[in-house]
């Protein structure tokens, strides 16, 4: 039974399609360790190949005949690949949440260690100057892609955005409620803009008794 989340990312990364498609685009080879690193390269070359999800027995071969088949750590590989045969079975939104928070995580520690080299002068190409942009790099990791709204399959939460009842605060002026419905929602950030008179300036003003 496999046990570190590595092995089981892996793990479903063969076996879970859904999970593969959401978790590969933001999981880079460098946040695994060990003799997990060449293992992820062949899923992640299989993938791109044949867009397809590989199996144990094709991970197998592909290793054999890859460079780190001569490596020390080859035996420590084919035990994983062989690990790999039987699918992990994790619940699916908690491996989603735990596989982006790992990625979180890796994203972060090799942003600082990166930033440490370039403070102690041991990197040559990237100045301090660099370093607020790879740690708010780091920390923008997510697996949200939802980039906008569509305006067909999101209709349902559009149709409760209209009609959704928010408790508002007054204005002190009758028309800004009318033109805000009854003024601002609570807990909301708003900006009102209003053209600058200069005092000289002469303005009219119409008005009409209620009768």
């Amino acid at each position: 039974m496999t046990k570190d989340l590595q092995t089981i990312i892996l793990n479903n990364l063969i076996h879970d399609e859904p999970f593969c498609r959401k978790a590969l685009p933001h999981v880079k080879v460098e946040y695994f360790e060990q003799y997990h690193v060449p293992l992820y390269k062949l899923i992640l070359a299989f993938v791109s190949e044949y867009n397809k999800l590989p199996n144990a027995a094709a991970l197998e071969i592909e290793f054999s005949n890859s460079d780190s088949a001569s490596h020390e750590s080859a035996n420590e590989v084919l035990t994983l690949i062989r690990q790999l045969e039987t699918k992990e079975e994790v619940d699916s939104e908690w491996l989603a949440a735990s596989t982006e928070k790992w990625c979180k995580d890796r994203a972060v520690y090799l942003a600082i260690m990166e930033s440490i080299e370039i403070i102690d002068g041991k990197d040559n190409e990237k100045s301090e100057g660099a370093i607020p942009e790879i740690l708010s790099e780091a920390l923008s990791v997510s697996f949200d892609s939802n980039v906008g709204h569509d305006y067909i399959e999101n209709a349902k939460e559009r149709y409760e955005f209209y009609h959704k009842k928010e408790d508002k605060m007054p204005f002190d002026l009758e028309m800004m409620n009318t033109i805000t419905k009854g003024g601002v929602g609570k807990k909301t950030l708003n900006c009102i803009l209003a053209g600058c008179v200069h005092p000289q300036t002469k303005i009219r003003i119409r008005y009409r008794k209620k009768a």
